[in-house]
């Protein structure tokens, strides 16, 4: 939607390239999950090996897969828009306290295990009004005749295509270590891997919160061959999120002696493994506008390759990695071969980009930021008093984060969060 919003603009045909857009959900969510769900709800339910009251879940869940895809449209508009903040408020804090309220409710046995589905799907429809009542505000209109039989339509269909795939590929990627995990160790050792995915995967809160409004700024710089912002855009990214994610993955590092001790004796000592997984994290972070770069321009099918080649890279290396006859390494060797996949395919990205456009987006701050998360990360690992573990996460959090801004600072590493941060509070002048 971001890629063709511009041009379609220009031409008073955003309605139509909506949808043009709009048809392939509707026609895959009618034809391989409402209509199954509707006329065969016992074949689903025995398909998904359900029992019980789980059987009648299929209906349900069929409901969700549509709300979700009707988030998923909305939000790209609103992305369009450049209305990203609410969306996000949405789509993250919202919805995230909602679940956790909901999970609580059921824990403490308020809320009954038949009640639990339909609530969540409330909560889902929900977040779902909100992002059409903003989409309306910001002048959502549908021309369902499309583009009609133009040039246009088939780019459109071809990109779509490419998307897919890559999104297919990513999908994989994302979860061939949990499968891994449970087909070479076994089921009970999933459970472990899958926190200290958990953990790892706060250190991406930055990225995240970001990607909904880097897309658009540098589709609208593709659109405009505008160089110049192309290169701002993916290097204020890249500094900002591998210092933001960084700092987040250095916080969890340097207390993870203590974060053990709060945990259950099944999920101790996944120190290393956590780490492994938040710098993959740290790393798709700060190559998050070179990503986005690739996959709004016109060498966007560049993208798929690169994504299964990850893909087609990590699964011998977990081979390899986790089980005895191999390396060995168990859950450790699950995170290394997907940190291993990830780190090539995120170098063969930038050469490609250096290739294309003639620029690579890593520089000299980045070894300073590097070297500035470095020094907590080792020296607070080696202190750990006999203190309440919870004061001690607190207190090394604390020190790592003013360490990290007195740093980032001093180093100018991320100037333009320093130029920001002044002119809203300009008493912060005298100390920087």
């Amino acid at each position: 939607m971001n890629r063709y919003s511009a041009s379609m603009g220009r031409l008073q045909q955003v309605p139509r390239l909506l949808g043009t857009l709009l048809w392939p959900p509707i026609v895959l969510f009618t034809g391989f999950v409402a209509l199954p769900a509707l006329i065969f709800p016992e074949g689903i339910a025995d398909m998904l090996s359900l029992e019980g009251q789980n059987r009648r879940a299929v209906r349900p869940i069929a409901i969700l897969a549509g709300i979700q895809t009707a988030q998923l449209f909305l939000a790209g508009f609103l992305t369009t828009k450049l209305k990203t903040a609410l969306t996000t408020f949405a789509q993250e804090t919202v919805f995230k306290l909602g679940y956790l309220c909901l999970a609580l409710a059921l824990g403490l046995g308020w809320l009954g295990s038949t009640s639990f589905l339909p609530a969540f799907v409330g909560l889902h429809v929900f977040v779902l009004l909100v992002l059409l009542a903003q989409a309306m505000a910001n002048h959502l209109r549908l021309d369902l005749r499309g583009v009609g039989r133009t040039p246009k339509r088939k780019e459109i269909r071809q990109y779509g295509g490419a998307l897919i795939l890559g999104s297919g590929a990513w999908i994989i990627l994302n979860q061939l270590d949990i499968i891994m995990v449970g087909n070479l160790m076994g089921l009970e050792h999933v459970p472990a891997f899958t926190v200290a995915a958990f953990i790892a995967t706060v250190s991406s809160i930055p990225m995240r919160s970001s990607q909904k409004l880097l897309r658009p700024l540098i589709s609208s710089a593709l659109d405009r061959n505008d160089n110049l912002e192309i290169e701002r855009l993916t290097g204020l990214s890249h500094r900002h999120l591998l210092l933001g994610c960084g700092w987040i993955l250095t916080c969890i590092w340097v207390t993870t002696p203590q974060i053990n001790a709060v945990l259950p004796s099944g999920f101790q000592e996944l120190g290393w493994v956590i780490l492994v997984i938040g710098l993959i994290k740290m790393i798709l972070s700060s190559s998050t506008g070179s990503g986005i770069l690739l996959a709004q321009s016109d060498h966007f099918k560049k993208m798929v390759f690169v994504k299964w080649f990850a893909v087609l890279l990590a699964i011998p290396l977990n081979f390899l990695f986790i089980p005895d006859g191999g390396l060995g390494l168990g859950l450790l060797g699950a995170a290394l071969a997907t940190f291993i996949s990830i780190g090539i395919s995120v170098l063969v990205r930038q050469v490609i980009i250096w290739h294309i456009w003639n620029r690579f987006i890593p520089e000299k701050r980045t070894l300073l930021t590097l070297t500035v998360l470095l020094l907590p990360a080792v020296l607070l690992m080696q202190w750990n008093p006999n203190w309440p573990a919870v004061s001690v996460i607190f207190l090394k959090s604390g020190l790592v984060t003013l360490w990290t801004a007195w740093a980032a600072t001093r180093l100018n590493l991320i100037p333009e969060g320093v130029d920001f941060a002044v002119q809203k509070f300009p008493w912060l002048a005298k100390w920087v």
